[in-house]
Formats: C-alpha cells, sequence, structure tokens
C-alpha cells in the first residue's frame, strides 16, 4: 500500500484491494470503485482479519438490508454484474441455488463477484496498473 497526505493507493489485487474491488462491483455497481471510502472500509475490515465471505454478507446486508429474500440478493448482484435484471429463467436458476441451499447469500455473491464480467466492470486490469483509490 502507498499512503500519500489525502488517500492511500492499494496495490494488492490479488489480495485484499482485489476483494475489496470486487465485492464493490458486484454490490454497490461498478461506479463505486471510485468511493475510496467504501474501498477503506473493505481493506480495514479484510486487513484486521475478516474473511472474504463475511465482509460479502456485511455488503450485502448494508446494501439490502438485513434478512433480505433470496430474489432481491439475486437481482442486486445479477443486475450490477450483467447490467440488467435477470430474465425468468436465470431468477429460478439462482434463487433455486438459494431456496435449496446449494448457496448462501455471501457465497453466491463471491461467486458472482469472481466472474470474468465483474472484473471486466471493476476494470482489474486497469487498478492493478494504478492501484485502487482509498481513504
Amino acid at each position: 500500500r502507498t499512503q500519500f497526505s489525502d488517500m492511500g493507493l492499494a496495490l494488492d489485487l490479488d489480495g485484499a484491494a482485489g476483494i475489496t474491488a470486487k465485492i464493490l462491483g458486484a454490490v454497490f455497481g461498478k461506479e463505486s470503485i471510485s468511493n475510496q471510502e467504501y474501498a477503506g472500509i473493505g481493506l480495514g475490515l479484510l486487513d484486521s482479519g475478516m474473511g472474504y465471505g463475511a465482509l460479502m454478507q456485511l455488503a450485502l446486508d448494508t446494501r439490502l438490508g438485513f434478512g433480505a429474500s433470496n430474489a432481491d440478493v439475486v437481482t442486486l448482484l445479477y443486475t450490477n454484474i450483467v447490467g440488467s435484471a435477470p430474465g425468468a429463467g436465470e431468477m429460478a436458476l439462482y434463487k433455486g441455488m438459494l431456496d435449496d441451499g446449494s448457496f448462501t447469500h455471501a457465497s453466491i455473491g463471491i461467486f458472482a463477484a469472481e466472474t470474468p464480467l465483474n472484473g471486466q466492470n471493476v476494470d482489474l486490469v486497469g487498478l492493478s496498473a494504478n492501484g485502487l483509490g482509498f481513504i
């Protein structure tokens, strides 16, 4: 990490910075990558020992409220990553995985965050060169 007087840059895109960027993109939308406060919160929690799954669940609870429905989680993640709401088939597939216990909200969030499309949305390649800004 590089620290300046007004902000920092996290360059560990294969670690905490990458996880933070992917969660921000999946849960809060690709435009949230420029929110240095959110990035700082994510980095701080991961650096303090919070795991990927716990941070994903916290992000989902923050964005949707505690106890969000499976449909709400699918709609949020799908829309932020694909750019449109899920169709009936996608909703049935992903909601079904949550309904039958194959995935939890956190684990389907991680699944979504790790997709190549989310990597493109948050510009992981560009972040690797320039770093993730945080405060």
